[in-house]
């Protein structure tokens, strides 16, 4: 009895359904998405700020703001869903204060963290020299 009851769960764990599979592919072209969306977003705002720069009038405005926050956003969602370069993405955009966030070493070392762990190389070299900046500083 407890043999079948061992072999019931492990093979429920070791062997999803078809349903938990679609279920995580479903996911990963969601994530897929919202960072596409964020990279989107992320040209347009380098292009309406490079716009601004380019023909700074007194009534014009620097609509890169909005487009900046729209890819953070967007960002956020891949990386909830585990998109490592969207997590990526939000570790330096809160080391450096880019994307509209401000600067901040414990978001940044969560998202940082968070990409590393899934084997995001440059992840891990910008978290390991961030730490040596912190310690000899």
């Amino acid at each position: 009895m407890i043999k079948q009851f061992i072999k019931m769960i492990s093979s429920t764990l070791l062997h999803p359904s078809v349903q938990e599979v679609q279920g995580m592919q479903t996911t990963l072209l969601e994530a897929n998405h919202d960072y596409a969306q964020g990279q989107y977003f992320e040209h347009l705002a380098y292009q309406h700020h490079q716009d601004f720069l380019l023909h700074h009038a007194e009534n014009s405005t620097d609509l890169s703001q909005a487009d900046y926050r729209n890819a953070m956003w967007n960002f956020l969602r891949a990386a909830l869903r585990g998109h490592q370069e969207a997590q990526y993405k939000l570790g330096i955009g809160y080391l450096h204060g880019e994307l509209g966030l401000d600067k901040n070493f414990s978001h940044a070392e969560f998202w940082l963290k968070k990409a590393t762990d899934q084997g995001h190389h440059t992840a891990k070299h910008e978290l390991l020299q961030t730490y040596e900046k912190i310690a000899f500083s």
